[in-house]
């Protein structure tokens, strides 16, 4: 089969990374075409895949995991049935994306994604990967990010993590909910007092002036 990515190497057919599952791998780009079924078979023998659909993501994996992953961005065709491929993003920012043929039942990883999702521990999830329920929730840590990098905007670097330090020491607060009545009216009753002695000043001022008059008055007679 002629490589999808690259256009020009042939696909082989071998284990992905050595010990991985059985797939198509190309000589010229060293790209992957992995079928479902056989993947399947080696993720449930490997008995990797039971917590995918509540996978975590390391931190520090996030930071290193582009290492000698290049991805390709171009819309690719199956090599089985040169359908067009439907391609899914790995994580919220959208860096990497597989490509999917749905008809023929095979996923394309370019050049470095098998160790890239290795090191972010999606190796086995590539299945969930594609489902609705994974894109939904990247679309709305996308949106909450975004979010965060807003505010992070408008707010400035030292007071956006002045805030987020706050916000973290409220969450260890037991009287959380009692703080966050205070913050919300307590400002607010201490101004109302403040215009309410202000407008009680006001009403009895002239009625003091005009005893301190009279006062005045009485004590000249």
């Amino acid at each position: 089969m002629l490589c999808c990515a690259c256009d020009t190497g042939t696909l082989l057919p071998t284990r992905v990374d050595g010990s991985g599952p059985v797939g198509y791998v190309c000589n010229q780009c060293s790209g992957a075409l992995i079928s479902l079924a056989p993947y399947l078979d080696w993720a449930r023998g490997q008995g990797l895949n039971k917590n995918c659909g509540h996978q975590q993501v390391d931190a520090s994996a996030l930071e290193r995991g582009d290492e000698g992953a290049p991805d390709s961005k171009k819309a690719l065709s199956c090599p089985k049935c040169s359908r067009i491929m439907l391609r899914f993003n790995v994580l919220a920012d959208k860096a990497h994306g597989l490509d999917y043929c749905f008809h023929c039942e095979e996923v394309w990883l370019d050049q470095g994604e098998w160790d890239y999702l290795k090191r972010l521990g999606l190796h086995a999830c590539i299945t969930t990967i594609s489902t609705d329920t994974y894109q939904r929730k990247l679309r709305e840590q996308a949106a909450q990010d975004a979010l965060i990098q807003r505010y992070r905007s408008t707010l400035g670097d030292a007071v956006f993590d002045g805030v987020q330090r706050f916000a973290q020491w409220m969450d260890a607060q037991p009287a959380r909910e009692a703080v966050l009545r205070y913050l919300t009216h307590g400002p607010a009753l201490r101004a109302r007092a403040v215009v309410m002695r202000a407008q009680c000043v006001d009403r009895i001022a002239p009625f003091l002036i005009r005893a301190a008059v009279l006062a005045g008055r009485r004590c000249q007679s």
